[in-house]
This record gives C-alpha cells, structure tokens and sequence, in this order.
C-alpha cells in the first residue's frame, strides 16, 4: 500500500517538473518575444519623433510663409511666439521682447479683450473678432481676429493662438464706398429730374422728383410701369424704342411724352431710357430713366417762336428797309422793303447767307457823297454802339434815315441790324401818321384801364379818361402832382420808392397797393408799371396801368365768411340729419303698432291675401326704418368724430357673435390671431359688423362658414372676411360699394351698409374689395394705413 503511494506521489513530481521546465520554456520564449516588441516600439518611436519634428518644422515654415499675422499667447496675456508678419505688423519681437497683450490695444478696449478672451477659454475658439490695436509706433490698426485654444495631451488648455488680419484699409475704403453712395443717393433725391430703376420694365426705385412729376405717391408707382401709372395724352414712340432696348438693339433712347398727372395736369416730359448690362453676358439687367417736366420750357420756346415768327412776319411788313447780319457780317434776315429800297435784283430769302462785306463798296455810287458813305459804315461797326437817324442822300433825290442796333447775347457781339427808312416818304405821310396818333391816343383815352404816366420825379404827365374815373380827380387836378403823395399813405408809399428804384433798373412788374381817392375812400389797386425811355434809352418816367380790384378783395373775404358759415350749415345739417331721422322713425314705429294692433284685431275676419298685405307692409316699415338708420350712419362718419384706442381686434369679433343673431348652421372661425391695433372701436366694428352680417344673409349653404383672416405689411392692416355664400358676379364687384345699391330683395337689404364700410375704411387712407366667385363664395378685403 505505502509503495504504491510513493509510485503516485513520484509520478506527481515528475509531472510538476515537466510542467516547471515547460513554463520556463514558454518564458523564454514570451520574453524573447517581448524584447523584439520593445525594438521595435523603439525604433517606432524614433521614426514618430522624426516625423513629428519634421511635422513641426513644415508647421513652422507653414506659419512663417502666412501673409497674415500668427501670434500665440499664455493664459496671462503675454505673448509666446510671432511669425514674421506679426512683427511687421506689430512692430515688436516676442523673441527679444516681452509683449503684453493688454498694452496692444487702448485702454478704452481693455475690458472687451478680457471679455473676448474668457469666451475663447470657456468655447475654445473665437471668429470674426474686430478690435483696434495700437502698434509700437504708435499707428492705431483695426484688425480682424480668428483664435483658438492649445491643449497638452492631456487636454488642458496652456496657451491660445490667433490669426491676425489687419483690415484698416479695407474699413477706410467701405467708409469711402460708403460715403460715395450716400452722396450719390443725396445727389439723386435731391435732384431736379425725376429718376427711377426699372427690371423688366417694372419701377424697382424713384427718387422725390419723380414721384412729384407724374403727381403719384411711391407706393403708387413701385411695381409697376411707366406706361400703367400714366395717362399718355398722345401717341409716341417710346413703347417702340423701348422694346428694340430690351432685344439690345438700342444702348439707350431719348423721347417726349405728352402725359395726363395724377392731378389730372397734361405736362410734357423728356424721357432718357438708358440700359444696365451685366458684365459677364451682357444681358440687359435693369434700365435707368430720367424723366424731366419740359413743359414750361416748351412753351417758352414756343412762344419764343411765335414772337420770332411774329417778329419776322412783322420786318418783312416793315416800311423801313432791314438788314440783319451776324458777326460775320453774313446775311440773317432782310426784307422786301430793302431790296426794293437799294434796287437788289434777289428776293430776301435769296440773299440769307451772302457776305455783306464788300455791299457798301458796291452800293457807294447810289449816294451823294460815296466816301462819306464808307467811312460812316467803318466807324459803325467799329464802335458796334447804338445809332439812331443817321441821314443819307442819294443821288436819286431820296433821303434815308439810318439806324445801326448792335445786337449782344450774354455779352458776347452777335451781329447787327441796320434799319433804312425813306423819310422822304414818311415826310408825305406826316398827316397820315398824325392821325394815326390822335387814334391811338383816343384809344388810350377811352380804355377801361387806368393809364398813368410819370416822369422820374414821380410827376404826373399825363392819364387817361378811365383813370380820372377810377381816382375820382379831373385831368386838371392831376396833371404836375406827384402821384405817391396824392394816393398813397404809409407803407403803400414805401412800396412806390422801391418800384421806381426797379424802373431805373428797367424791370417791369405787377404789384398791389391800397389807394386813397378823391373821397377819401381806399381803394384797392392792381398796378402793371414798365419804365419809359426816350429815343436815345435814357429813362425819362415809368407808365402804369391800373386795375381797380376793391370787389375782388371784397370777393375774396365773401368767399371766407362764405366757408366759414358753410362749416357752420355742415354742423347744422349733422344735427338736423339726428332729428330728421328721429322725427322719421317715430311714425314709422306709430304706423307699425297700428298695422299690428289692426292685424292682431281683425286676425279672424281677413284673409290670406290681406294677412299678406300686412306682412309686406311691416317688412316695408321695418327696412325704411333700416334704411334711416343707415343713412343717419352714413351721414355722421366724418373724420372729426374719429376717436382712436388700442383696440383688441379678437374682442369686436367676439362682441359681434354676441351681439348678432347667428344661425346654428354657420360657423364664425378666425384663423389667425387678430393684432391689437389704434383705432376707433365703434366704426371697426361697424365694417365687421357690417361685412359679418351680409355673410350671414346671403349664405345659402347646408353648413355656412365664415372666416376672418389678417396680414399686414409695412404700412397696412390687411383683414378679410370670407364666405361660402351665393357670391357676387364680377361685374357688381364695384357697384356694391355705391350708396343705396342693393344687389337682391332682401327685406334687411338697405344698400348702404357696404357705403358705410367703404367711408369708415377711406377715413384711414385704406382701400375696401372683394374676389367672388358666384355660388362658391366671396371674400371682402380691407386695409387700414397704420398710425
């Protein structure tokens, strides 16, 4: 038994040995294994230092080779490392300076680089950080900022780094930029031409002149066309060229447009149309248009014609000879007088043109005395100074009265007129052209204005019949007085000294003054003076012309008594509209009980046909009573009854399905929170009331729905009121709003309840409409400006 043991207890350690040296085998082997894993971590290792130094110094050459500034700071401000551009922008050298970041910026900024900094601490980066530094020379730089955080491998933060831009120039040239557009928006408003920016012909921008041109408001001309917002009173081609500039064959284009204004003005515009490209495909973008009111300019060009033509039509009438020429001493005009005069075998139209400087050479021989004649036309043009009978011979036994007229446009010589007259001729005529005169003279005698002529003293030299009548004094009594002090007391005579300093100036003009005539009673007098001159231009008096105007002012103050009592009859009739339409309904309420109280009395003994009657009789009395009522409403919305609140819009709403009876089978719904706006309340719930009522009458659907809607925009309150009705055919779309137009029979049906809407809205510069569609429904819109 015991050697048995011993055999399992051998077998036990030989196993255990073997197990031992298996183990240390395996040891071995793991340890081996090992020191080959270590080589190798070594050498990986070496090769991971190799390629992180070599990472550091492409990272390095990397920073180094930025445009922009790298700088990395500590946690306590001081800055570590800059690359090069950071020094030249800068001005300081982190690797001989020490550079606090604090001092870099003004003290005024201090407190928003600490902020900005424990932002970058607690997020880890910071973007688009704009601030003003302060360079080692002392140059103020705004600069742009993009920093992070850097972190150990632990992940804590030990330092911060930041890409710095310096943006002062770019800041200076948005200011510029800037500035440059603003100018240019000042130069455009306050520009006399109307200006605006079109796409695809659609107004996108206009300036005042604009809008103040065409007579419409901005709001009335942004979105639209040229051609929509304006009347053309005659046809023109711009329609024609502007379409040739959209397909690109015209750059730009300028017409003239006859247009009707918004004030119902016909004016005459030039119009610029000229075409923005796009650099790249040269498509046309947008269009820039000038429109400018050539009106006035017209018509004094058009009159400068007529007077042109009147004064052409005139010389060639003339019996004096006319010459005109221009500094050239070309021919301007002539008339048949001087060529018949001087024996010149052309017509006037003929010799426009011809060169007159050798005509006195060539016309010497006519006079006495030839080189008289040349001399005299040499000293002429060579003092270019008026000359006023000049007398010359001819050979023929003619006499000629020579006028020279220097002619001058802005101070600059434009030619001369040279003016013959036979006076030999006019000396045959001297009774003719007495009589001429004394005609003239009656006419000026016998005219119902009042003529007054006085000389530079303010003596009086002559007047007329009608002025004796208007000043109550004879001729007698007039002639040699002065007329300022005979009628004119206090600051009416001021005005006189100041109108004959401008006669002296050779200024016409118009002006009111209050006169005393010879009764004493003032008189108001409308006076047209001009100065009058001798033959030579020397000022010698002024005349006036006089218009009595007392019964104009008188009219004038009439026409003021006569608004003011017409604002009193207004109040009046308002007051008398309340009474009326009380005085009204009590009858009607009188005839009312009386039809009942007779159908209630005689039920038993009429028929249907007289029951009938009486309902129609009472439905009668109750829409007359409506129809009071409407109208008393209509009467009293003026703007002075107006009296505006915060108002809650979702309220109305409410009080309205409270205060109407609103069928089981229609549901009110409000889609949208209605707003809360300044308003009057009354006359806000007269348009819901109004427009919710009517949608409940004309509904004719198993299950009615009427919605309330609301938007706005910058300027308006935009509500609406929808329904699923028996709709309105287009054609009633504007007559419904029209007093007493009612589309159907119905007995509630007045015809003014939607009169009442239209008047409310107007009153706040909104606008009332409707989209219908026949059995399917319709929806009222209607807008409130905002206060």
């Amino acid at each position: 038994m015991e050697t048995s043991n011993l055999e399992v207890y051998k077998r036990i350690i030989d196993r255990e040995r073997a197990a031992r040296k298996m183990a240390e085998g395996i040891l071995e082997a793991k340890s081996s294994e090992l020191y080959l894993i270590s080589q190798e971590l070594k050498k990986s290792n070496e090769r991971l230092q190799s390629s992180i130094y070599q990472k550091n110094s492409e990272l390095k050459g990397l920073f180094e080779s930025l445009v922009d500034a790298y700088v990395v700071i500590d946690l306590e401000g001081y800055v570590l490392k800059m690359n090069s551009a950071a020094v030249r922008l800068l001005g300081y050298d982190a690797t001989i300076e020490t550079v606090f970041l604090p001092n870099l910026v003004p003290p005024t900024e201090t407190s928003k680089v600490a902020e900005s900094f424990k932002i970058l601490l607690k997020t880890g980066n910071i973007t688009d950080f704009k601030i003003t530094i302060v360079t080692k020379e002392q140059k103020n730089c705004l600069v742009h900022i993009n920093a992070s955080v850097i972190c150990d491998e632990n992940g804590n933060i030990v330092a911060a780094q930041g890409i710095v831009r310096d943006i002062t120039s770019e800041e200076k040239k948005a200011q510029i930029i800037k500035e440059q557009k603003r100018q240019l928006e000042f130069i455009v408003n306050s520009s006399p031409l109307g200006i605006a920016l079109t796409t695809n012909g659609l107004i996108d921008h206009c300036n005042a002149s604009f809008t103040r041109i065409l007579g419409y408001t901005e709001e009335n001309i942004l979105g639209k066309s040229l051609k929509s917002i304006t009347v053309a009173a005659e046809q023109s081609d711009y329609e024609e060229k502007s379409e040739l500039l959209h397909k690109g064959d015209l750059e730009s284009f300028t017409t003239t447009i006859k247009y009707i204004t918004n004030l119902g003005e016909i004016i005459t515009t030039k119009i610029n149309v000229s075409s923005v490209k796009d650099h790249n495909d040269f498509r046309l973008r947008q269009e820039v248009v000038t429109i400018e009111d050539v009106t006035k300019e017209l018509l004094a060009q058009e009159k400068l014609i007529e007077s042109e033509n009147r004064l052409s039509a005139l010389i060639l009438k003339l019996q004096s000879g006319i010459l005109l020429e221009d500094e050239n001493r070309k021919v301007v005009l002539t008339n048949p007088m001087f060529c018949e005069m001087f024996s010149v075998p052309m017509t006037p139209e003929a010799m426009i043109g011809l060169d007159c400087q050798n005509a006195a050479e060539q016309t010497k021989d006519l006079f006495k005395n030839p080189e008289e004649f040349i001399n005299r036309i040499s000293e002429i043009l060579e003092d270019r100074q008026l000359v006023t009978g000049d007398e010359l011979v001819l050979n023929d036994g003619r006499i000629f009265s020579r006028d020279f007229v220097p002619v001058y446009s802005n101070h600059k010589y434009k030619g001369h007129l040279w003016s013959y007259t036979d006076v030999t001729l006019n000396r045959r005529y001297k009774d003719n052209l007495q009589k001429q005169k004394e005609k003239y003279s009656s006419i000026i005698a016998n005219m119902n204005l009042g003529l007054l002529e006085v000389d530079v003293e303010d003596q009086i030299l002559m007047v007329n019949q009608s002025f004796c009548e208007l000043s109550g004094y004879s001729e007698e009594e007039l002639l040699g007085k002065k007329a300022a002090n005979l009628f004119l007391r206090d600051k009416n005579a001021t005005i006189i000294k100041d109108k004959n300093t401008v006669r002296s100036n050779g200024i016409s003009d118009s002006y009111e003054v209050e006169a005393i005539i010879k009764n004493g009673e003032r008189r108001n007098w409308l006076i047209s003076g001009a100065p009058n001159f001798d033959i030579n231009g020397k000022l010698i008096g002024s005349i006036g012309i006089h218009l009595d105007i007392t019964d104009l002012k008188n009219l004038e103050l009439q026409k003021e008594a006569l608004l003011k009592t017409l604002e009193k009859s207004n109040q009046e009739l308002e007051e008398y509209a309340h009474v009326v339409s009380h005085d009204l309904k009590s009858p009607l309420r009188s005839i009312n009980a009386l039809a009942s109280w007779i159908k209630e009395d005689n039920a038993a003994v009429l028929d249907a046909q007289s029951l009938e009657n009486f309902d129609i009789l009472e439905s009668t009395l109750e829409k007359m009573e409506n129809l009071i009522s409407g109208i008393l409403n209509y009467s009293s919305i003026q703007i002075e009854s107006i009296k505006d609140e915060n108002t809650d819009v979702n309220a109305i709403i409410r009080d309205i399905q409270e205060l109407i009876f609103v069928p089981e089978h229609i549901k009110i719904v409000t889609t949208a929170n209605l707003p809360t706006i300044n308003v009057d309340r009354t006359r806000l719930q007269q348009v819901f009331q109004n427009l919710i009522g009517n949608a409940i009458r004309y509904s004719d659907k198993e299950e009615g729905v009427i919605e309330i809607l609301y938007q706005e925009d910058s300027e308006f309150y935009i509500f609406a009121v929808k329904d699923n009705g028996i709709g309105i055919e287009e054609k009633y779309h504007d007559k419904i709003f029209n007093i007493f137009q009612s589309l159907t029979d119905h007995k509630e049906s007045t015809g003014i309840g939607l009169s009442i809407v239209k008047k409310i809205v107007n009153l706040y510069n909104g606008r009332i409409w409707v989209e219908s569609t026949p059995k399917l429904g319709s929806t009222f819109y209607f807008s409130l400006k905002k206060s």
